[in-house]
């Protein structure tokens, strides 16, 4: 069935986490022609991981981007033969099939080689057009291309020999073979019992017989000492030369020197590999070597995009890598509007409340679905945590009442399960500068500047000198490696409800309406919301920034 993955915003916070988890449940019981799937495109931060494990729910699945992989237009299971398939096998499976080239595996279906029309061509003329040709023979394909049946089989499965059909008088055969190595004849024969008896003496490796009627037209054969193979065919001389030749085994034909693709690789990169070969398609490996589907030309040009159903954010400067390349169904987020485009019409589901899991909250009842205990405590959790228990300035009478109907069904208490996830983060000076700048960290782009704010709860604004250096340390890094102008953390105490702002250099700075209470360190009473009370004043002192510039 067609995949829809339901993917947060980067960096996800437990908000974007857990909307995506109830809403691809939601999704799945309302739809059963798609399978949804809980995604995420970041690592989980502290607070998530204790409601995951609250929950006994397993994080949904990491997408470090959404472009076009391989996998997505693979032929699978692809059609391949063993290497010991006869190449009577390979030509009939390539007519019938109509496929460009058959991938050769060993038992354990690890990729040996590929057998395309110009391997095929190379085994029937290449250099043997003016010397005897010299093939492998696996005596277990002998049955597979001629039917027929063995009257003495040699223990030695493979071998190399040329083919020599006894059409001739018995002198002149003797004189032909005697140049030639016993142990490397495969004589072809009728009922010649000079030229019989003769190959037995010699011990050819093998002898097939041909016009043989009845087993009693071999009684005068003396076998007793012959070591080597009989076969009768059921077919005429001719037919019988053709068709042991097609005997060899694939392995004895195949390109084992051939490109290989994997799952995980782009379908750009596939695309480019096929331009450089003149095969029109390639095997795809796992990445322990075994065949897994085939890639075509024709599975190249077919227009292929991922689906995906955006909760928690709407710009594409927030969105999974890759975001242009895939088809949005749905939107469904509580932040102010940096709508990402589409091309067709999609349900986009938007209110002013406090968070994501509120909305699909909503959306459970609006189908007449209950959420169970799980999905509950999923669902408060995320509103908790959006709004810092309820105390954020986002929260509304919704998202109260939401919170207390969830919270029956969870069968857990807001306060104390609140604090509970809250104080899971631990104190600021107790956490890795990385973990507290980038955890829930958002970048925007708005009046020719981009910029990124990140976020962190603690219970206690008493931060240390040394965590404040490594702070900013951080903030600095990341503002380099997102290509950022302007980099901002708050860091909001749950219990007070106050905030402080760490800011890289911007000459926008000197225009915040902030407490200066150190370089480049800002004070923010009652300040706990980085989407309604933090953002608004950024936008407006970059707007006036603008302003002043264009003065």
């Amino acid at each position: 069935m067609e995949k829809v993955y339901v993917i947060g915003h980067k960096n996800p916070d437990t908000d974007a986490i857990c909307s995506a988890i109830a809403y691809a449940n939601l999704k799945n019981k309302l739809d059963r022609d798609k399978v949804y799937i809980a995604a995420r495109c970041g690592n989980l931060n502290r607070q998530t991981e204790f409601v995951l494990k609250k929950t006994k729910v397993e994080p949904p699945l990491l997408l470090n981007d959404i472009y076009p992989k391989v996998a997505n237009i693979m032929t699978k299971p692809p059609i391949s033969l063993n290497e010991n398939s006869p190449v009577f096998e390979v030509m009939h499976t390539i007519k019938e099939k109509g496929i460009r080239l058959v991938p050769i595996v060993d038992k354990e279906n690890n990729l040996k080689g590929i057998v395309s029309v110009f391997e095929l061509t190379d085994f029937f003329i290449s250099d043997r057009i003016d010397k005897k040709p010299v093939y492998m023979f696996d005596l277990e394909n002998f049955k597979k291309v001629l039917s027929g049946y063995f009257i003495k089989k040699s223990t030695e499965r493979f071998f190399k020999g040329e083919i020599v059909i006894g059409a001739m008088p018995f002198d002149r055969f003797k004189d032909y073979v005697g140049r030639l190595n016993p142990e490397e004849i495969v004589l072809i024969v009728g009922k010649r019992t000079k030229i019989l008896n003769y190959a037995i003496e010699r011990n050819f490796r093998c002898i097939v017989l041909t016009g043989i009627s009845s087993d009693d037209e071999l009684k005068e054969l003396n076998l007793e000492h012959y070591n080597g193979t009989i076969f009768v065919s059921p077919f005429d001389t001719a037919q019988t030369a053709r068709r042991l030749s097609l005997s060899s085994p694939a392995s004895y034909i195949l390109n084992s020197d051939v490109k290989t693709v994997k799952e995980s690789d782009y379908i750009m990169e596939a695309r480019e590999f096929l331009s450089k070969t003149p095969y029109r398609a390639l095997p795809v490996v796992d990445d322990n070597g075994k065949l897994v589907g085939i890639i075509t030309r024709s599975d190249i040009i077919k227009k292929f995009a991922n689906k995906v159903i955006l909760v928690d954010h709407n710009e594409m400067s927030q969105a999974v890598v890759g975001i242009e390349t895939a088809e949005i169904l749905e939107i469904i987020d509580h932040h102010r509007l940096g709508t990402i485009k589409t091309t067709y019409p999609i349900f986009f589901y938007a209110k002013p409340i406090g968070s994501s899991c509120s909305l699909v909250y909503q959306l459970y009842k609006h189908n007449n679905i209950k959420p169970d205990k799980t999905t509950a405590l999923l669902l408060l959790s995320g509103l908790l945590s959006d709004t810092v228990v309820l105390k954020s300035p986002t929260t509304t009478d919704e998202d109260i009442k939401i919170a207390k109907e969830l919270s029956e069904l969870a069968g857990v208490s807001i306060e104390q399960y609140g604090k509970e996830m809250f104080e899971t983060a631990g104190t600021i000076n107790s956490r890795k500068a990385h973990e507290i700048v980038n955890s829930d960290f958002k970048v925007y782009e708005e009046f020719g500047v981009k910029f990124g704010i990140g976020q962190a709860e603690t219970v206690s604004l008493n931060i240390l000198d040394e965590k404040k250096r490594e702070i900013f340390e951080e903030l600095d890094k990341t503002k380099k490696e997102k290509g950022l102008d302007w980099a901002m953390l708050l860091i909001s105490d749950i219990i007070s409800s106050n905030s402080i702002l760490f800011s890289t250099y911007h000459p926008c700075e000197s225009l915040l309406p902030f407490e200066r209470i150190g370089k480049n360190e800002y004070y923010l009473p009652g300040v706990l919301s980085r989407k309604k009370q933090l953002l608004p004043t950024i936008l407006s002192v970059l707007e006036e920034f603008a302003k002043e510039r264009k003065a």
